[in-house]
């Protein structure tokens, strides 16, 4: 007897209120004469137990080697993730290069939401992560990263958040989910701050735009914008000692993608763009530095620097209350190697 298989490309994880695990499974149909994909629901006491009981519902057998994206509700990310992402990394069969990332409502929700997309529901998500990583909004995560990160007491988690957007009958990447230790923190970096977590991470394999408001008083409104393309990003991290401390060094080098007014040809106007950008990166940075540390989230790895550097001033218990105090003093070097607009 011949027994089909069905592929599991997408799956969603929650704990609900009695603490119970539910597994919701987004798969693709067996017949691909069928456009609709199979949403599977089923909760039981773990997540090994939700997955067996899967089978007990449809007439194929169940199979996650071809697994693309696993999806934490914010529930569970609330709590200690690990046990919920350990059957899933230990298991021989499951695809570590699946993409992780949570969403600001539950799992099951998100994935129980009309997609309107060339894609069907089933593969949309692993495409929705992957374009959204391409244009450096968002940091790539995957299953084998993310265990090995909370396996390490040095550095912790993030990954993508994602949100349903019911005007566009779509989701979206809307930024960073930041943990601490295993825990996530209910706070997550918006577009612009997770641009420049993969920037002080060296994480940005393609050309970086940054769109910020240069002017107030140009009409109309959209004139006063100036989007940068950065094709050359370099951070250098170092710890200090005597008083212990971090610097963070970033150089950027580019052109000016677009604004309004034109016209910056000259040497005085591309020395103050260079300012302006210089000293509106580095407060953009010592802000995402301090929504790190009032979190005590430490996904840059700082004490895993410390560990092997000074190793004097690590201790694994206290580290994330040292990082929150851990003095940082940013910089920021932007060179313009032409306007890259009409002049």
């Amino acid at each position: 007897m011949y027994i089909y298989v069905q592929l599991v490309y997408t799956v969603g994880y929650d704990v609900l209120e009695d603490g119970s695990e539910q597994t919701t499974s987004v798969a693709p149909p067996v017949d691909e004469t069928i456009e609709k994909v199979n949403v599977i629901e089923t909760n039981q006491n773990t997540v090994r137990d939700s997955r067996y009981h899967i089978d007990t519902l449809v007439a194929e057998h169940i199979d996650f080697s071809k697994l693309q994206v696993v999806i934490l509700g914010k529930e569970l990310a609330g709590d200690k993730i690990y046990s919920y992402l350990d059957v899933v990394y230990r298991d021989p069969k499951h695809h570590l290069n699946a993409r992780v990332a949570m969403t600001n409502t539950s799992a099951n929700e998100l994935l129980t939401q009309p997609i309107d997309s060339q894609k069907n529901k089933s593969e949309y998500y692993a495409g929705l992560l992957e374009s959204s990583e391409i244009i450096n909004v968002i940091p790539k995560m995957t299953l084998q990263q993310a265990c090995t990160i909370l396996l390490d007491p040095g550095k912790d988690l993030y990954m993508p958040m994602l949100m349903y957007r019911e005007d566009l009958k779509r989701s979206e990447a809307i930024g960073t989910s930041i943990f601490s230790k295993d825990k996530y923190t209910d706070v997550y970096l918006d577009h612009d701050q997770s641009t420049l977590f993969n920037i002080l991470r060296n994480k940005t394999d393609r050309i970086i735009r940054i769109t910020k408001k240069y002017t107030e008083n140009k009409e109309p409104e959209v004139s006063n914008f100036m989007t940068m393309e950065f094709k050359k990003a370099k951070t250098k991290l170092k710890l200090t000692q005597e008083p212990f401390g971090l610097s963070a060094k970033i150089n950027l080098k580019g052109s000016v993608a677009e604004y309004g007014p034109d016209h910056l040809v000259g040497t005085e106007k591309l020395a103050d763009i260079e300012k302006w950008w210089e000293q509106t990166l580095t407060e953009d940075t010592e802000k995402l530095f301090g929504i790190l540390q009032e979190n005590q989230s430490d996904i840059l790895g700082i004490g895993r620097m410390t560990a092997a550097l000074v190793p004097e001033e690590w201790d694994e218990e206290e580290w994330h209350q040292k990082f929150s105090e851990l003095p940082i003093r940013v910089s920021v070097d932007v060179s313009l190697t032409s306007t890259g607009i009409i002049d």
